[in-house]
């Protein structure tokens, strides 16, 4: 009898030792250029710190284990001084950050498909975005010309953009429907407040059982119901 016992006991190990090893949680990896020994690097999800490093010779190890997938953020320091350098949508695997500065513009995140996947809609979003911001621009300028026939005319052409916008979104939640990335982007893009709740509840519906159930899956339902009904 004991030593079946044993044998079980051995055998919870050896499978809690295979999962772990399976398993083993994240490790962010940094090395980024002209960063001071000793300076304190922080990792947030939204508000809430949960992990820092102190660099050495320009680099550091973020380590830890997620739950379910977040988006996280990567900051320099804190409090006022705190400089964020990296978005990091982070799960369970090795998570590499480079760069030739401590700078948001010159930082690279690498490792994650999740975060290929943001950084694919965000350069396709950002060239929209600046057609829309040189437009309102020179929109502005035309109605302090009280040229009204002309500023109409760049309106109609800036609400398109911002369709575009919308329809891009849309498009990258139903291609990563099954990733955190199609979960995270309806709540984390700039767009929220030109959704509708008929727009959130369609991204929501284009998502997996299992990206619903998560927490960023939740939100975008609770964005839906702050949203308007109709735009």
């Amino acid at each position: 009898m004991k030593n079946y016992l044993m044998n079980g006991f051995l055998w919870i190990i050896s499978i809690t030792a295979s999962l772990a090893q399976a398993d083993p949680g994240y490790r962010i990896k940094g090395k980024i250029e002209n960063l001071d020994d000793n300076v304190k690097i922080y990792l947030h999800r939204g508000m809430k710190r949960i992990d820092s490093a102190s660099v050495e010779n320009g680099e550091f190890v973020l380590k830890g284990r997620m739950n379910e997938p977040a988006f996280t953020y990567v900051f320099v320091g804190k409090g006022k001084e705190a400089k964020k350098i990296a978005d990091v949508l982070l799960d369970n695997r090795d998570i590499s950050i480079t760069g030739a500065k401590p700078d948001y513009d010159y930082v690279t995140v690498s490792g994650s498909d999740i975060d290929q996947q943001w950084r694919d809609w965000y350069d396709q979003d950002k060239h929209i975005s600046s057609q829309q911001s040189r437009l309102n621009k020179e929109r502005q300028t035309l109605i302090n010309k009280q040229d009204t026939a002309n500023a109409n005319a760049l309106s109609q052409q800036i609400d398109k953009l911002m369709n575009d916008r919308i329809t891009l979104l849309k498009s990258c939640v139903k291609r990563w429907h099954d990733s955190p990335s199609g979960a995270v982007l309806p709540t984390l893009c700039t767009l929220q407040t030109r959704l509708s709740r008929a727009d959130y509840l369609e991204m929501y519906g284009m998502l997996t059982p299992k990206m619903q159930s998560t927490a960023m899956g939740r939100e975008i339902v609770e964005q839906a119901n702050k949203a308007k009904l109709i735009k």
